[in-house]
């Protein structure tokens, strides 16, 4: 793709669920079943949406992330507290049941999970972030990067890749696993390393995009990539998603959406061609819902002309007694 600005006049954007969300958050979509998941972290809930039928479970802490495990129908890693957890959610039933696996952070109180992806291989990385008040506040550097070494003993071998985040956020890796695109959301910044594929290892940190470069408001949150190789990334307080090229950095034009807190984005549908944005309910006044009728609702755009990658799932060697 050029560097010159995109106009987004030919997207159309729509709500998929009547449900409005406290703090939905990552989305994923399953290819093999042509399922939409995310979760409201809030309200400590996992979601669904399957044939245009939403459904959900409801769990006991935060809830951050939700991703299927390879080679297993209705086995998902979630991210619950700090307890890395296994769920058992099969489609078209109503039951769950919910498996404890590891925990993390034990020595900071109020910390949870954020974000978390696969790569190609399967590995598991998720980030962790310290706790956030009534003001929006959250302590700097209490954060980990962790990464699941299916590989190597598993939960007992869970690795701190990068201590000392604040609040550990998207991830995104190139077509050909060269690169991986890190947001630690307060720099304000996507960090870009390279990546060894073979080893699931990072190197050689450097600022890839800084949100100081064309003066734009809020922080990055949630992020994905379309198969151009460019970045897709949710403009927390900004109301819109940011994409940048995957090559130079260069900001290629901004999607505007009716909602304000805007925490998570990924590419979907049968062609993966439609993006799918999750949205914050919280903190958002009266008057601000006059500006952002959207906020807290999942939204689906089409018509952007570009198509993503597909989300991976964890690899299953970790999860074959489960």
């Amino acid at each position: 793709m050029g560097e010159a600005k995109v106009n987004y006049d030919g997207a159309s954007v729509k709500e998929v669920a009547d449900e409005r969300m406290v703090h939905g958050e990552g989305p994923f979509w399953d290819s093999e079943n042509n399922v939409l998941y995310f979760v409201d972290i809030a309200q400590h809930r996992v979601y669904r949406l399957f044939q245009n039928r939403l459904e959900h479970v409801q769990l006991d802490e935060t809830v951050s992330f939700v991703i299927p495990v390879a080679g297993q129908q209705g086995l998902f890693v979630i991210g619950l507290g700090t307890t890395l957890a296994a769920l058992r959610w099969n489609l078209n039933e109503n039951t769950f049941r919910v498996v404890e696996l590891t925990v993390v952070d034990a020595d900071k109180a109020g910390n949870r999970w954020n974000d978390a992806k696969a790569d190609a291989s399967g590995y598991l990385w998720a980030g962790t972030m310290g706790f956030e008040d009534s003001d929006g506040v959250i302590p700097p550097g209490r954060g980990t990067l962790y990464k699941l070494n299916h590989t190597s003993g598993c939960f007992q071998s869970i690795e701190p890749v990068l201590p000392g985040v604040s609040v550990s956020n998207g991830l995104a890796w190139t077509k050909d696993g060269s690169r991986m695109f890190y947001i630690d959301s307060p720099t304000k910044q996507i960090a870009v390393f390279d990546y060894n594929p073979s080893k699931a290892s990072i190197s050689n940190r450097r600022v890839f995009y800084d949100f100081k470069t064309d003066n734009l408001p809020g922080v990055p949150d949630g992020m994905t990539i379309d198969d151009q190789d460019d970045l897709w990334i949710a403009n927390y307080d900004g109301g819109q998603v940011l994409h940048v090229s995957g090559s130079s950095g260069k900001l290629l034009g901004k999607l505007k959406l009716k909602a304000q807190y805007i925490s998570s984005v990924t590419f979907g549908g049968p062609k993966l061609d439609k993006l799918y944005v999750t949205t914050l309910s919280r903190g958002v006044t009266s008057e601000q819902f006059n500006e952002y009728p959207m906020s807290g609702k999942v939204l689906e755009v089409t018509g952007l002309g570009v198509k993503g990658l597909p989300n991976r799932r964890v690899n299953e060697k970790c999860f074959k007694l489960l």
